[in-house]
């Protein structure tokens, strides 16, 4: 999933780290075209909608739908989930609610016909902690080189273990375990979102927004293959 992707709002892309995030999430497709076209204008004849062309032409406008997810379900087998992303206030009344609401319901007719899971999405889905952290830890995502070493993940996780629980800020926690192992501070941030990230690192991030001057969190450490403290449900 290392590519550029299209995003349209800044839920949208709250949305889309904790897909990223997810283990189970194994493809994320967004801006999926709703296709053929004549599938769609057939749904909202059958619904009373007139179903609207391009301004200007009489050419059919192509619908989307935010995002097609390929996850794992719990019998292990790749399944489908279309999501649609909305703010809440864009479904209080307003001149443009009725066609929101024909499109949201020319969607799900098109995801039931094929017998995949269809959910709108709204900002009250995603907290503001989740979202503040996962943009937060997403900045250590890449490593430079120097900083890909296993065994210098080992190190730094063995030396910040000792500092677990002892009330530190995590400023003061990361500042001390990177003077141990040579590191400059700054790495030592970057270090430490990897390894959030990549869940080596693992404590609540729904319960409240990261900062460096807070007091850290109490963790668990585990191998970078373990398994996450927060997987989107896809839902």
């Amino acid at each position: 999933m290392d590519r550029v992707y299209h995003l349209l709002s800044d839920l949208e892309f709250a949305y889309f780290l904790t897909l990223e995030f997810s283990e189970r999430v194994i493809d994320i497709r967004e801006q999926y075209p709703i296709l053929p076209v004549r599938e769609a204008q057939d749904i909202a004849a059958s619904l009373g909608i007139k179903y609207p062309n391009y301004p200007g032409t009489k050419v059919p406008f192509v619908l989307t739908t935010d995002f097609l997810v390929t996850y794992l379900g719990e019998d292990g087998q790749p399944h489908l989930a279309a999501r649609t992303v909305k703010y809440e206030e864009d479904l209080l009344p307003s001149p443009k609610l009725e066609w929101t609401l024909q499109k949201l319901e020319i969607e799900r007719c098109f995801w039931m016909n094929r017998r995949d899971d269809w959910l709108v999405v709204t900002d009250l889905c995603i907290g503001p902690a989740i979202s503040h952290n996962l943009q937060w830890l997403r900045k250590g995502v890449h490593l430079e080189r120097r900083l890909q070493d296993h065994d210098l993940h080992c190190y730094f996780l063995d030396i910040i273990g000792q500092f677990n629980g002892t009330g530190r800020t995590l400023s003061s926690m990361i500042r001390a375990a990177s003077k141990i192992i040579h590191l400059t501070y700054n790495d030592g941030v970057v270090l430490f979102k990897h390894l959030v990230w990549n869940k080596s690192i693992r404590f609540d991030l729904q319960a409240t927004p990261l900062q460096l001057t807070m007091e850290a969190p109490v963790f668990e450490l585990f191998s970078e293959t373990a398994s996450p403290v927060f997987t989107s449900k896809v839902a």
